[in-house]
């Protein structure tokens, strides 16, 4: 049998759930659209899009805004399709837009202050795979400066907890450079945009010992295709994520 790949989101939603995992990875059911997963690619894309200008482009401040704003409008009109769906009332759309905005003006606000300071262009959106460890998983930004390695993820989420599903998609990033690059990374950094604020933690071995023993559990639990082996650890609320 073909080894499958898994990801961070694919951990933690077994470690949640069991039976979300099966019905989603196994079974294959298409999750209901949600406006925080909406908003939160809308947000990520623009910030790559962002990165992807030319620099001279980006001549002042003010062009800087007008530009993250108007990729920010274009992107967020391409998924209106998907939001439409979610029938929710125009003024709470109101609000999370303008709530965007205000993330990517913060995040920019961030970027111009790294500039004078000498932070090189970090690499963007890197997707990586492990074959050894069988997963994957796409690192928002990896910053190299002065010989050492930070890998930074984007968070639009409400609060600014490090809660375990965090911790665990870290952990993942952090052996998958390694794998991939040979060397550890020195810190991984969670920006919260919505509170425009970055916590950084070193990386040791310990930290890639886990994701490691973490992903051979996961792998050995999702081997079977039976849905009996998958019990559901959310009183039901599993089924209602799902069309």
């Amino acid at each position: 049998m073909e080894r499958k790949i898994l990801s961070p989101t694919s951990i933690n939603t077994y470690l949640r759930c069991p039976r979300k995992y099966y019905l989603k990875y196994i079974k294959g059911l298409k999750e209901r659209p949600s406006i925080y997963l909406i908003r939160g690619k809308a947000v990520h894309d623009t910030i790559v899009k962002f990165h992807a200008l030319d620099q001279p482009e980006l001549s002042d401040i003010g062009k800087m805004k007008t530009r993250i704003l108007s990729i920010f409008n274009h992107t967020w009109k391409g998924q209106e399709g998907e939001i439409q769906k979610l029938g929710l009332p125009g003024g709470m759309l109101n609000e999370f837009y303008q709530e965007s905005e205000e993330m990517l003006m913060g995040w920019l606000k961030s970027h111009i202050k790294a500039a004078p300071e000498g932070q090189s262009k970090p690499e963007i959106e890197v997707k990586l795979f492990s074959n050894i460890y069988g997963v994957m998983g796409i690192i928002d930004a990896i910053h190299r400066q002065n010989g050492k390695v930070s890998l930074t993820d984007y968070k639009t989420s409400k609060k600014d907890d490090l809660t375990p599903d965090i911790k665990i998609q870290m952990a993942i990033y952090a052996l998958l450079y390694q794998d991939n690059y040979g060397r550890l990374p020195d810190t991984v950094i969670i920006h919260f945009l919505k509170h425009g604020t970055e916590v950084p933690f070193k990386v040791d071995n310990k930290f890639t010992d886990y994701a490691v023993k973490l992903c051979k559990e996961i792998h050995e639990k999702t081997s079977s295709k039976n849905e009996q082996d998958y019990s559901c650890q959310c009183g039901g609320w599993c089924e209602k994520d799902f069309l």
